[in-house]
């Protein structure tokens, strides 16, 4: 079979599949990922950063210094889970953004959420927090509250590895998985059920996103009380095997910790909106996992259209 031959047969396949669609849009990413990617490389050195067009109503400043802004241009950096967010807080919900780095979730909770909405955003590390801050303040919002904190199992301070080489979005409590060069610091901790008391979110809280690099399982730990709640937070929390393992446990145990706040692992699948079991897995080499109490109650309201005020 010639090549002609070969793409008129695969054409052929995905309209008999009903795939078309799905791979004209890859193709199309991958074709605008490399076009970004090259000119993202000629402007690295020469300008600091970009002002970036996130979604409808949002403006994003992105670094040229961080490999995490490269990923949000270039790429479809974490695109389901952005749009979970997007389908399921509503006008008046209260979303908690625990490791926010620049605040690429942050905003658009924010937007989601609305004027009667609450976002609080929690980033240790003084550079990148001082970045989502301007990013918050570029769009106005009004409805979100910044903490260069880190969320922990105890309240007090720990040390932080911070990067030196661009690796922001892979700084850690435990040993970084990515970049050479970092400096040691010390922030401030708490433990969530001490911030949740404090500020009376105990329970009242719809959506938390956890991305500490390995020290997801520390962050649940110091929030015994408020994820063993019947009405706990749905939790959108990153597993990926290295930086567990760095953090000395694994993802294996994290799964099983969940499992005893009575939670139970999901993947959103975002033609059909709706949540679909994820049984623990022998490894994880990066995946976002949404952990749900009431996964019937979260699937009728991802269907439902979404107003933001």
């Amino acid at each position: 079979m010639n090549v002609d031959s070969f793409r008129i047969s695969r054409l052929l396949r995905h309209i008999y599949q009903g795939t078309l669609p799905e791979r004209i849009r890859d193709e199309w990413r991958a074709f605008s990922s490399r076009r970004r990617t090259a000119w993202w490389n000629q402007q690295t050195g020469k300008r600091e950063y970009l002002t970036y067009d996130l979604q409808s109503g949002l403006k994003m400043l992105l670094y040229f210094d961080s490999r995490l802004s490269q990923e949000i241009y270039c790429g479809y950096f974490e695109w389901k889970e952005r749009q979970f967010l997007n389908d399921f807080l509503r006008d008046g919900e209260t979303f908690v953004d625990i490791g926010a780095n620049i605040g690429l979730f942050t905003l658009i909770a924010s937007q989601q959420t609305g004027r009667n909405g609450q976002v609080y955003s929690f980033e240790p590390c003084t550079r990148t927090y001082q970045r989502l801050v301007k990013n918050i303040e570029l769009n106005g919002i009004k409805n979100t509250k910044g903490f260069q904190i880190a969320l922990s199992d105890h309240t007090g301070q720990v040390e932080m590895n911070v990067s030196l080489d661009g690796y922001d979005a892979w700084n850690s409590i435990a040993k970084p998985t990515a970049g050479e060069r970092f400096a040691v610091v010390s922030v401030n901790s708490v433990k969530c059920d001490d911030f949740a008391r404090e500020h009376i979110l105990m329970g009242r809280v719809n959506l938390i996103k956890i991305d500490v690099e390995g020290w997801e399982s520390h962050v649940l730990s110091g929030g015994s009380e408020c994820f063993g709640r019947k009405d706990a937070p749905v939790l959108q929390i990153e597993f990926t095997d290295e930086a567990s393992q760095s953090a000395g446990t694994s993802c294996q145990a994290l799964y099983h910790q969940l499992e005893g706040f009575g939670y139970r692992m999901y993947i959103y699948e975002e033609k059909s909106k709706q949540l679909i079991p994820d049984p623990v897995r022998t490894g994880y080499p990066y995946l976002n996992l949404f952990a749900v109490k009431n996964p019937e109650e979260i699937n009728i309201k991802l269907k439902k259209r979404n107003f933001p005020s």
